[in-house]
């Protein structure tokens, strides 16, 4: 590791959903980065996923055996945030478990394994809102502590400092709870002495990997190199390139404004950065700054269960009943109002072919499709009447009355059988809780693994 610049590598921004892209992998280890990173998991796929402590991918082991075994082999320090897709600690067990597995299926020599939890229990946040309000984000109310206790669990999301502890403790590989998504590649970056801005904005810019370049390619590896002065992209896949669109796009990537980045500490400012391409391939960016916060806050992610769920589709290519797709709807919800009114349910359509990615804020409001596509989702408290009221709605589009309809054998097509889907989950608690130091949630542990 020099004392001018540092290189961290990061091939996935959402570990196991895919397998990374071998060839770019293989073309940026071989250059010796001082990091390899991982972002192990994401609030965005929705709540299901800390509320029933379950992971979306299925090439998590296939990852952590690619990242870790290369990475062994070249002495590369290894570092993954929020992992098991929620960070919670079953999350961080797991994919602990897994490491130590692939190490001994591989004989790799005995290296420091260290992680960190980062749930919280609800007494303990029941504990703050009783020293004071705990503030929402993104329209929440204030939490009340009915709401904390109706959360199946909740996690507070670190910044850099339980990441930099361990490194300071001597890991050679990092299992991270629930975290910032900026937070796993900065923190080697601030502990080695470079400047908070740069760090952050590094972390900002490579944590989904490869959608920082262009085109648009996924699961490709890029390398962020960070100096005193600056930082520069370089993308590792030969057909892409960062450019000033790509990378100032993704510096305003989910951002409730474009210009600012929250972190556990403090803001990222990226409102007066300069972006200029270099190389041919990669992007130099300057200008962020750190902005530390006066008050430490943590935000806090939790889950509420609101049933079980299922799924059932409805193709509808019959002109008239597209036209009048609204009343089959009406049919459809009024039959169940009436067959299930006194059971506690919800049950929603979503029409594909009008409006059924964007609903209410889709503004083509004129389209003219010659077939639709409806998901009917229900749910309830109960696998049994999730499944039953959920076939109903589905046959009561075959079975619509539709004023004005000619067809003699069903109005449209549907499937055999509802699918059973994940449980339904909303996100309940999206708050911030004040905190007297940074390390505060998150215990670190350190141990062995290998041979």
């Amino acid at each position: 590791m020099s004392r001018d610049q540092m290189r961290i590598m990061i091939s996935t921004g959402h570990l196991g959903t895919a397998p990374s892209g071998l060839e770019s992998f293989m073309a940026a280890i071989e250059t010796r980065p001082d990091y390899l990173v991982a972002d192990g998991g994401s609030s965005d796929p929705g709540p299901v996923y800390l509320g029933a402590n379950i992971t979306l991918g299925h090439f998590i082991r296939d990852e952590l055996e690619l990242f870790l075994v290369e990475s062994r082999k070249r002495g590369i320090p290894l570092i993954i945030g929020s992992a098991g897709d929620a960070g919670s600690n079953h999350g961080v067990d797991v994919t602990v478990r897994m490491l130590r597995e692939i190490a001994q299926q591989h004989g790799i020599p005995k290296f420091r394994l260290g992680y960190f939890y980062s749930e919280v229990p609800a007494e303990q946040v029941k504990a703050k809102l009783a020293a004071g309000r705990l503030a929402g984000l993104g329209g929440f109310l204030d939490l009340t502590a009915e709401e904390v206790d109706r959360a199946t669990r909740v996690v507070a999301v670190a910044g850099v400092h339980p990441f930099m502890k361990l490194l300071d403790m001597g890991a050679d590989v990092i299992v991270g709870g629930r975290c910032g998504d900026v937070a796993f590649t900065a923190a080697p970056c601030i502990r080695a002495g470079f400047p908070e801005s740069l760090a952050y904005h590094m972390g900002k810019m490579i944590e989904c990997a490869s959608l920082v370049a262009e085109p648009f390619m996924g699961k490709e590896t890029v390398v962020g190199t960070i100096t005193r002065n600056d930082i520069t992209i370089t993308p590792f896949h030969p057909g892409q390139r960062v450019t000033v669109a790509s990378a100032a796009g993704h510096s305003m990537y989910e951002r409730e404004t474009p210009f600012r980045e929250h972190a556990l500490g403090g803001v990222l400012d990226m409102s007066g950065c300069d972006y200029r391409e270099v190389d041919g391939r990669s992007t130099r960016i300057t200008g962020a700054r750190w902005i530390p916060a006066e008050t430490l806050q943590v935000k806090l992610e939790g889950a509420r269960k609101v049933g079980e769920r299922y799924m059932g589709i409805v193709a509808i290519r019959d002109p008239h009943i597209i036209r009048n797709v609204d009343a089959a709807i009406e049919w459809s919800r009024g039959s169940v109002a009436k067959r299930f009114g006194n059971e506690e349910y919800e049950i929603h359509y979503h029409v594909f072919g009008r409006n059924g990615v964007l609903k209410g804020m889709e503004p083509v409001k004129s389209a003219h499709p010659h077939e639709l596509c409806i998901v009917v989702e229900g749910l309830a408290q109960t696998d049994a009447l999730a499944q039953k009221l959920t076939d109903f709605a589905t046959r009561m589009f075959f079975l619509a009355r539709v004023p004005g309809s000619k067809g003699s054998s069903g109005l449209a097509a549907t499937t055999k059988e509802t699918m059973r889907s994940s449980p339904g989950y909303v996100w309940n608690v999206n708050h911030l809780m004040p905190v007297d130091d940074p390390m505060e949630l998150f215990p670190v542990h350190i141990t062995e693994a290998g041979v």
